[in-house]
């Protein structure tokens, strides 16, 4: 488990100061439904015949490859001046807890 404060130093770009901003934590978003540019692609390729390069062979299926445990988790920070949001990323873990510095 990983501690955060609920308060951190930060630098706002709009304020152009240090500020010490509040942190609230964002939940993952969705997966967008449309495909993206290389998924387009290979769809185009894998109609017809002949060799489609790196696009001939199977993709490997979702049971052999391992499932992630945790997730990654963004970080939202409030500047109090101006209330402009800046977003941190934060590496995985399984739970991550803002606790209140007093």
């Amino acid at each position: 488990m990983a501690r955060l404060p609920d308060k951190i130093k930060m630098y706002c770009r709009k304020c152009n100061t240090h500020v010490e901003g509040k942190v609230k934590q964002e939940k993952g978003g969705r997966r967008s439904g449309g495909l993206n540019w290389s998924h387009r692609r290979q769809k185009h390729r894998r109609r017809g015949h002949g060799n489609l390069g790196r696009y001939s062979k199977k993709p490997v299926t979702q049971t052999k490859m391992a499932s992630k445990t945790s997730k990654k988790i963004d970080l939202r920070i409030t500047c109090p001046t101006c209330k402009k949001v800046a977003v941190m990323n934060r590496p995985r873990a399984k739970r991550y807890e803002v606790f209140r510095v007093v």
